[in-house]
Protein backbone atom coordinates (compact mmCIF):
# COMPACT_ATOMS: atom_id res chain seq x y z
CA UNK A 1 0.00 0.00 0.00
CA UNK A 2 2.81 2.37 -0.80
CA UNK A 3 1.93 5.70 -2.69
CA UNK A 4 3.77 7.84 -5.01
CA UNK A 5 5.56 10.64 -3.24
CA UNK A 6 2.59 13.34 -4.92
CA UNK A 7 -0.29 11.15 -3.43
CA UNK A 8 -1.52 10.43 0.10
CA UNK A 9 -4.90 9.02 1.28
CA UNK A 10 -5.06 11.58 3.65
CA UNK A 11 -7.30 14.03 2.45
CA UNK A 12 -5.85 17.56 2.15
CA UNK A 13 -2.00 16.40 2.47
CA UNK A 14 -0.61 17.17 -0.59
CA UNK A 15 -1.42 20.59 -0.26
CA UNK A 16 -0.80 21.02 3.45
CA UNK A 17 1.67 20.53 5.75
CA UNK A 18 0.03 20.50 8.82
CA UNK A 19 -2.13 17.71 7.59
CA UNK A 20 0.84 15.89 7.03
CA UNK A 21 2.28 16.51 10.60
CA UNK A 22 -1.20 15.54 12.13
CA UNK A 23 -0.11 12.03 10.02
CA UNK A 24 3.13 11.91 11.71
CA UNK A 25 1.19 12.79 15.16
CA UNK A 26 -1.09 10.22 14.79
CA UNK A 27 1.13 7.77 13.36
CA UNK A 28 3.94 7.89 16.29
CA UNK A 29 1.29 8.07 19.11
CA UNK A 30 -0.80 4.64 17.69
CA UNK A 31 2.68 2.44 17.20
CA UNK A 32 4.42 3.43 19.74
CA UNK A 33 2.13 4.65 22.95
CA UNK A 34 1.54 2.25 25.72
CA UNK A 35 1.06 3.00 29.47
CA UNK A 36 3.62 1.98 31.55
CA UNK A 37 3.34 -1.45 33.83
CA UNK A 38 -0.26 -1.04 32.92
CA UNK A 39 -0.85 1.71 35.03
CA UNK A 40 -3.68 4.05 34.31
CA UNK A 41 -3.13 7.89 34.23
CA UNK A 42 0.38 7.01 32.42
CA UNK A 43 2.24 7.06 28.40
CA UNK A 44 5.25 6.37 27.10
CA UNK A 45 6.61 6.22 23.78
CA UNK A 46 7.71 2.07 23.41
CA UNK A 47 11.17 2.21 22.33
CA UNK A 48 10.02 0.26 18.88
CA UNK A 49 7.16 -1.12 16.95
CA UNK A 50 6.77 -4.18 17.36
CA UNK A 51 6.45 -3.65 21.34
CA UNK A 52 9.61 -4.87 22.69
CA UNK A 53 8.42 -7.77 25.86
CA UNK A 54 7.22 -6.30 29.12
CA UNK A 55 10.23 -8.19 30.37
CA UNK A 56 12.70 -5.77 28.50
CA UNK A 57 14.44 -2.89 30.91
CA UNK A 58 15.45 -1.20 28.09
CA UNK A 59 14.78 2.43 27.38
CA UNK A 60 15.74 5.88 26.57
CA UNK A 61 14.54 8.68 28.88
CA UNK A 62 15.74 11.47 26.49
CA UNK A 63 13.53 9.94 23.80
CA UNK A 64 10.46 10.53 25.65
CA UNK A 65 11.54 14.11 26.17
CA UNK A 66 11.42 14.67 22.73
CA UNK A 67 8.39 13.01 22.52
CA UNK A 68 6.48 15.42 24.89
CA UNK A 69 8.08 18.07 22.53
CA UNK A 70 6.63 17.31 19.25
CA UNK A 71 3.29 16.76 21.32
CA UNK A 72 3.18 19.98 22.66
CA UNK A 73 4.30 21.15 19.03
CA UNK A 74 0.76 19.20 17.97
CA UNK A 75 -1.51 20.89 20.79
CA UNK A 76 -0.27 24.68 19.23
CA UNK A 77 -0.53 23.38 15.44
CA UNK A 78 -4.42 22.23 16.79
CA UNK A 79 -5.23 24.86 18.62
CA UNK A 80 -3.98 27.70 15.72
CA UNK A 81 -6.19 25.33 13.17
CA UNK A 82 -9.09 25.51 15.79
CA UNK A 83 -9.20 21.88 17.03
CA UNK A 84 -8.82 21.50 20.66
CA UNK A 85 -5.55 20.80 21.81
CA UNK A 86 -7.33 19.29 25.13
CA UNK A 87 -6.48 15.87 24.20
CA UNK A 88 -3.09 16.40 23.40
CA UNK A 89 -1.91 18.39 26.15
CA UNK A 90 -3.31 15.49 28.60
CA UNK A 91 -1.33 13.28 26.56
CA UNK A 92 1.88 14.83 27.23
CA UNK A 93 1.06 15.19 31.38
CA UNK A 94 0.74 11.28 30.89
CA UNK A 95 3.41 11.02 29.51
CA UNK A 96 5.10 13.09 32.26
CA UNK A 97 3.75 10.54 34.85
CA UNK A 98 4.73 7.90 32.47
CA UNK A 99 8.31 8.87 32.44
CA UNK A 100 8.43 9.49 36.38
CA UNK A 101 7.00 6.26 36.97
CA UNK A 102 9.37 4.65 34.83
CA UNK A 103 12.43 6.42 36.23
CA UNK A 104 11.47 5.20 39.68
CA UNK A 105 9.46 7.73 40.60
CA UNK A 106 12.44 10.66 40.16
CA UNK A 107 12.95 12.27 36.81
CA UNK A 108 16.30 13.50 38.40
CA UNK A 109 17.69 9.83 38.79
CA UNK A 110 19.23 10.05 36.11
CA UNK A 111 23.17 9.43 35.04
CA UNK A 112 23.27 11.87 32.04
CA UNK A 113 22.52 15.67 32.40
CA UNK A 114 22.03 16.16 28.73
CA UNK A 115 18.79 13.34 29.21
CA UNK A 116 17.54 15.98 32.24
CA UNK A 117 18.17 19.19 30.38
CA UNK A 118 16.24 18.04 27.53
CA UNK A 119 13.30 16.83 29.46
CA UNK A 120 13.78 20.14 31.27
CA UNK A 121 12.64 22.12 27.85
CA UNK A 122 9.98 20.19 27.09
CA UNK A 123 8.58 20.58 30.64
CA UNK A 124 9.24 24.62 30.44
CA UNK A 125 7.39 24.05 27.33
CA UNK A 126 4.33 21.77 29.03
CA UNK A 127 3.87 24.64 31.40
CA UNK A 128 3.45 27.39 28.94
CA UNK A 129 0.79 25.25 27.18
CA UNK A 130 -1.08 24.95 30.52
CA UNK A 131 -0.49 28.42 31.08
CA UNK A 132 -1.97 29.40 27.55
CA UNK A 133 -5.06 27.19 28.06
CA UNK A 134 -6.11 29.02 31.68
CA UNK A 135 -4.93 26.00 33.78
CA UNK A 136 -2.97 26.15 36.91
CA UNK A 137 0.33 23.25 36.10
CA UNK A 138 -0.05 20.68 38.90
CA UNK A 139 3.43 19.30 39.16
CA UNK A 140 5.08 20.62 36.15
CA UNK A 141 6.55 23.68 37.74
CA UNK A 142 8.02 21.22 41.09
CA UNK A 143 9.51 19.04 38.59
CA UNK A 144 10.96 21.63 36.53
CA UNK A 145 12.50 22.95 39.51
CA UNK A 146 13.85 19.53 40.80
CA UNK A 147 15.59 19.38 36.98
CA UNK A 148 16.80 22.66 37.23
CA UNK A 149 18.37 22.43 40.53
CA UNK A 150 20.42 19.16 38.91
CA UNK A 151 21.67 21.03 35.94
CA UNK A 152 22.71 23.75 37.96
CA UNK A 153 24.76 21.30 40.07
CA UNK A 154 26.62 20.22 36.80
CA UNK A 155 27.85 23.90 35.65
CA UNK A 156 30.80 24.35 36.88
CA UNK A 157 34.35 26.16 36.82
CA UNK A 158 35.92 22.84 36.27
CA UNK A 159 37.55 23.92 32.82
CA UNK A 160 36.51 27.28 33.47
CA UNK A 161 32.90 26.57 32.76
CA UNK A 162 30.12 24.22 30.75
CA UNK A 163 28.29 21.62 32.03
CA UNK A 164 29.62 17.87 32.63
CA UNK A 165 27.63 15.51 30.68
CA UNK A 166 27.40 12.53 33.72
CA UNK A 167 27.59 12.77 37.17
CA UNK A 168 31.05 11.52 36.54
CA UNK A 169 32.32 14.60 35.70
CA UNK A 170 34.82 13.75 33.27
CA UNK A 171 33.75 15.39 30.18
CA UNK A 172 31.75 18.98 29.29
CA UNK A 173 30.31 18.75 25.99
CA UNK A 174 27.72 21.15 24.13
CA UNK A 175 25.10 18.25 24.50
CA UNK A 176 24.53 19.44 27.58
CA UNK A 177 26.51 22.63 27.49
CA UNK A 178 23.66 24.26 24.85
CA UNK A 179 20.37 23.11 26.22
CA UNK A 180 21.29 24.08 29.75
CA UNK A 181 21.99 27.66 28.07
CA UNK A 182 19.08 28.00 26.55
CA UNK A 183 16.85 27.31 29.78
CA UNK A 184 18.68 29.61 31.14
CA UNK A 185 17.93 32.02 29.07
CA UNK A 186 14.29 30.68 29.56
CA UNK A 187 14.41 31.18 32.80
CA UNK A 188 15.61 34.35 32.70
CA UNK A 189 18.78 33.96 33.46
CA UNK A 190 20.83 35.58 30.83
CA UNK A 191 24.11 36.41 32.78
CA UNK A 192 24.06 32.50 32.91
CA UNK A 193 23.20 31.44 29.18
CA UNK A 194 25.60 34.07 28.06
CA UNK A 195 28.49 32.49 29.92
CA UNK A 196 27.48 29.03 28.87
CA UNK A 197 27.31 29.95 25.40
CA UNK A 198 30.69 31.74 25.37
CA UNK A 199 32.02 28.42 27.06
CA UNK A 200 31.29 26.57 23.87
CA UNK A 201 32.40 29.75 21.50
CA UNK A 202 35.55 29.58 23.38
CA UNK A 203 36.07 25.84 23.79
CA UNK A 204 34.06 23.97 21.41
CA UNK A 205 33.13 26.41 18.57
CA UNK A 206 34.92 25.92 14.87
CA UNK A 207 34.94 28.99 13.61
CA UNK A 208 36.11 28.17 10.43
CA UNK A 209 33.27 25.01 9.78
CA UNK A 210 30.99 27.46 12.03
CA UNK A 211 29.97 24.00 13.87
CA UNK A 212 30.37 22.61 17.80
CA UNK A 213 32.89 19.94 18.45
CA UNK A 214 31.40 17.14 20.89
CA UNK A 215 33.59 17.82 24.18
CA UNK A 216 36.01 18.46 26.30
CA UNK A 217 37.56 14.94 28.19
CA UNK A 218 39.40 15.59 31.32
CA UNK A 219 42.35 13.69 31.61
CA UNK A 220 45.58 13.38 33.67
CA UNK A 221 48.27 14.88 32.91
CA UNK A 222 51.96 14.04 33.36
CA UNK A 223 52.72 17.23 36.27
CA UNK A 224 49.43 16.57 38.29
CA UNK A 225 46.62 18.87 36.83
CA UNK A 226 44.39 17.87 34.60
CA UNK A 227 44.90 18.10 31.37
CA UNK A 228 42.44 17.84 28.59
CA UNK A 229 41.54 15.84 25.22
CA UNK A 230 38.93 17.29 22.52
CA UNK A 231 36.38 15.01 21.21
CA UNK A 232 36.80 16.73 17.83
CA UNK A 233 33.17 15.08 16.20
CA UNK A 234 30.77 17.27 15.17
CA UNK A 235 26.13 16.34 14.74
CA UNK A 236 23.76 18.24 13.99
CA UNK A 237 22.06 18.51 17.10
CA UNK A 238 24.75 20.49 19.09
CA UNK A 239 24.20 23.11 16.51
CA UNK A 240 20.35 23.18 17.96
CA UNK A 241 19.78 24.41 21.48
CA UNK A 242 22.89 26.62 21.47
CA UNK A 243 21.38 27.99 17.88
CA UNK A 244 18.19 28.47 20.42
CA UNK A 245 19.94 30.54 22.91
CA UNK A 246 21.52 32.66 21.01
CA UNK A 247 18.09 33.69 19.12
CA UNK A 248 16.33 34.10 22.42
CA UNK A 249 19.28 36.12 23.87
CA UNK A 250 19.23 37.96 21.12
CA UNK A 251 15.34 38.94 21.30
CA UNK A 252 16.08 39.74 24.71
CA UNK A 253 18.81 42.54 24.40
CA UNK A 254 19.34 46.31 23.37
CA UNK A 255 21.83 47.65 20.61
CA UNK A 256 25.43 45.74 20.52
CA UNK A 257 24.38 42.40 22.35
CA UNK A 258 21.74 42.27 20.67
CA UNK A 259 23.86 42.54 16.91
CA UNK A 260 26.26 40.04 18.86
CA UNK A 261 23.81 37.38 19.57
CA UNK A 262 22.00 37.80 16.80
CA UNK A 263 25.36 37.20 14.28
CA UNK A 264 26.38 33.96 16.28
CA UNK A 265 23.03 33.01 15.53
CA UNK A 266 23.47 33.61 11.98
CA UNK A 267 27.03 31.91 11.52
CA UNK A 268 25.52 28.77 13.95
CA UNK A 269 22.97 28.49 10.76
CA UNK A 270 25.45 28.92 8.29
CA UNK A 271 27.67 26.65 9.51
CA UNK A 272 24.47 23.96 9.69
CA UNK A 273 23.59 24.98 6.20
CA UNK A 274 27.41 24.32 5.12
CA UNK A 275 28.19 21.20 7.22
CA UNK A 276 24.69 19.64 7.28
CA UNK A 277 22.91 20.75 4.26
CA UNK A 278 22.78 18.55 0.92
CA UNK A 279 21.85 19.88 -2.30
CA UNK A 280 19.20 17.97 -3.97
CA UNK A 281 16.92 18.33 -6.64
CA UNK A 282 17.13 22.68 -6.07
CA UNK A 283 16.81 21.59 -2.53
CA UNK A 284 18.78 21.81 0.91
CA UNK A 285 18.46 18.77 3.00
CA UNK A 286 19.92 18.17 6.71
CA UNK A 287 21.95 15.07 6.62
CA UNK A 288 21.11 12.75 9.40
CA UNK A 289 23.11 10.35 11.36
CA UNK A 290 21.47 6.55 10.96
CA UNK A 291 19.68 4.96 13.82
CA UNK A 292 19.66 4.88 17.96
CA UNK A 293 20.27 7.91 20.00
CA UNK A 294 21.41 9.36 16.65
CA UNK A 295 18.04 9.03 14.69
CA UNK A 296 16.95 11.79 16.54
CA UNK A 297 19.65 14.66 16.08
CA UNK A 298 18.78 16.03 13.20
CA UNK A 299 14.84 16.50 14.47
CA UNK A 300 16.43 18.35 17.17
CA UNK A 301 18.28 20.89 14.55
CA UNK A 302 15.32 21.34 12.87
CA UNK A 303 13.27 22.73 15.93
CA UNK A 304 16.07 25.13 16.90
CA UNK A 305 16.18 26.17 12.67
CA UNK A 306 12.62 26.64 12.96
CA UNK A 307 13.08 29.24 16.06
CA UNK A 308 15.94 30.92 14.26
CA UNK A 309 13.08 31.36 11.04
CA UNK A 310 10.54 32.58 12.86
CA UNK A 311 12.40 35.34 14.69
CA UNK A 312 12.20 39.09 13.78
CA UNK A 313 15.92 39.61 15.61
CA UNK A 314 18.21 37.87 12.72
CA UNK A 315 18.57 38.95 9.14
CA UNK A 316 16.02 37.67 6.46
CA UNK A 317 18.74 36.21 4.52
CA UNK A 318 19.46 33.72 7.80
CA UNK A 319 16.21 33.73 8.73
CA UNK A 320 15.25 32.28 4.98
CA UNK A 321 18.06 29.78 5.08
CA UNK A 322 16.53 28.80 8.43
CA UNK A 323 13.45 27.93 6.58
CA UNK A 324 14.33 26.28 3.37
CA UNK A 325 16.66 23.84 5.63
CA UNK A 326 13.48 22.94 7.63
CA UNK A 327 10.78 22.97 4.93
CA UNK A 328 13.06 20.95 2.14
CA UNK A 329 14.03 18.21 5.15
CA UNK A 330 10.49 17.77 6.40
CA UNK A 331 9.03 17.61 2.57
CA UNK A 332 11.95 15.15 1.59
CA UNK A 333 10.88 13.23 4.64
CA UNK A 334 7.25 13.18 3.48
CA UNK A 335 7.73 12.22 0.18
CA UNK A 336 9.86 9.03 1.73
CA UNK A 337 6.78 7.77 3.50
CA UNK A 338 5.51 4.22 3.65
CA UNK A 339 1.20 4.88 4.16
CA UNK A 340 -0.55 1.67 5.62
CA UNK A 341 -4.10 0.50 6.76
CA UNK A 342 -3.18 -1.36 10.09
CA UNK A 343 -6.95 -2.92 9.57
CA UNK A 344 -5.56 -3.96 6.08
CA UNK A 345 -3.55 -6.90 4.42
CA UNK A 346 -0.73 -4.55 3.37
CA UNK A 347 -0.20 -7.10 0.54
CA UNK A 348 -3.41 -6.89 -0.57
CA UNK A 349 -3.64 -4.66 -3.76
CA UNK A 350 -7.32 -4.56 -3.72
CA UNK A 351 -7.21 -3.17 -0.05
CA UNK A 352 -8.88 0.24 0.27
CA UNK A 353 -7.68 2.16 2.83
CA UNK A 354 -9.36 4.22 5.42
CA UNK A 355 -7.98 8.10 5.62
CA UNK A 356 -9.15 8.53 9.69
CA UNK A 357 -7.01 5.13 10.24
CA UNK A 358 -4.36 5.44 7.97
CA UNK A 359 -0.68 5.40 9.26
CA UNK A 360 2.83 6.15 7.98
CA UNK A 361 6.23 5.19 8.75
CA UNK A 362 9.34 7.51 7.72
CA UNK A 363 12.76 6.55 7.52
CA UNK A 364 15.78 7.72 8.93
CA UNK A 365 17.37 9.07 5.94
CA UNK A 366 15.22 12.58 4.11
CA UNK A 367 16.93 11.00 0.89
CA UNK A 368 16.08 6.89 0.97
CA UNK A 369 12.44 5.76 1.07
CA UNK A 370 10.58 4.19 3.76
CA UNK A 371 9.93 1.22 1.80
CA UNK A 372 13.85 0.76 1.35
CA UNK A 373 15.20 1.82 5.14
CA UNK A 374 11.96 0.62 7.04
CA UNK A 375 10.84 -2.50 4.73
CA UNK A 376 7.53 -4.16 5.71
CA UNK A 377 8.74 -7.03 8.81
CA UNK A 378 11.79 -4.82 9.93
CA UNK A 379 11.45 -2.95 13.55
CA UNK A 380 10.42 0.64 13.88
CA UNK A 381 12.92 2.74 16.33
CA UNK A 382 10.90 5.50 18.19
CA UNK A 383 13.92 7.83 18.14
CA UNK A 384 14.07 8.30 13.96
CA UNK A 385 10.41 8.77 14.21
CA UNK A 386 9.86 11.35 16.73
CA UNK A 387 12.79 12.88 14.19
CA UNK A 388 10.66 12.77 11.27
CA UNK A 389 7.23 14.68 13.33
CA UNK A 390 9.35 17.18 14.84
CA UNK A 391 10.63 17.95 11.75
CA UNK A 392 7.09 17.96 10.10
CA UNK A 393 5.86 19.92 12.88
CA UNK A 394 8.77 22.43 12.63
CA UNK A 395 8.00 23.28 8.69
CA UNK A 396 3.73 23.14 9.23
CA UNK A 397 4.40 26.27 11.38
CA UNK A 398 6.38 27.99 9.03
CA UNK A 399 4.96 27.00 5.90
CA UNK A 400 1.46 25.67 6.50
CA UNK A 401 0.76 25.69 2.48
CA UNK A 402 2.69 23.49 0.06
Amino acid sequence: MSHHLAESVVPGAAGDRRERAALAARSVETLFGERVFGMPGTWLGAVAFPHPSRRSTTWHYWWQAHLMDALIDAAYRESATGQDPGPTRKLAHQLLRGITVRNGGQVTLNNYYDDMAWLMLAVGRLRDLDESAGRVPRGVAATGAQLLRSLRAAHTQDLDGGVFWTRERTYKNTATTGPAALIAARTHAREESAALLNWLRGNLWNSQRQVFHDGLKIVPAGDGEPGTTLDSSVYTYNSGPALGAAVELAESSDGGEAREWAGFAAEIVEGADAEFGRAVDGRRVLRTHGAGDAGLFTGILARYLALAARSEALDSETRQAARRLVVDTADALWEGRREFDPDLDFNDPEAQPEPARVLAIFSPDPLVHADISQPVGRSLELGHQIQAWTALEAAAGLSPRV
